[in-house]
């Protein structure tokens, strides 16, 4: 498992925002938020949460829920068990201070997390 973390750092997990933003729904699995309540938790441009949220949606790793006709948007922690493991691994990287400077190089850089 610790090489597929590594793979999705530095590809479909790529900024800082995207590891902040997969965290906060893996913290809150079973609740869907809009970009705007995540990016205002956050502290962080709504225009750069909802991009993230968009990537991470189209890679799988969250779910996008459309309202109505779809003009309006929620997300949530994705329900596939393997990549939850995946995000859970990622989530006790970056807890652990001897281990968060490689998940965030690696993030922002490519390299592997290890």
């Amino acid at each position: 498992m610790d090489d597929e973390l590594d793979l999705l750092l530095g590809t479909a997990i790529d900024s800082l925002v995207k590891v902040d933003v997969l965290l906060y729904l893996h913290s809150r699995s079973g609740a869907v938020r809009s970009a705007q309540d995540i990016a205002a938790h956050l502290r962080r441009p709504e225009r750069q949460v909802g991009t993230a949220l968009d990537e991470l949606s189209r890679a799988g790793l969250a779910d996008r829920f459309p309202l109505g006709t779809g003009r309006h948007v929620v997300y949530g922690a994705t329900e596939d068990e393997h990549v939850r493991e995946i995000i859970a691994l990622l989530h006790q990287r970056y807890r652990d201070p001897e281990t968060r400077v490689g998940v965030v190089r690696a993030a922002t850089k490519g390299g592997p997390a290890g």
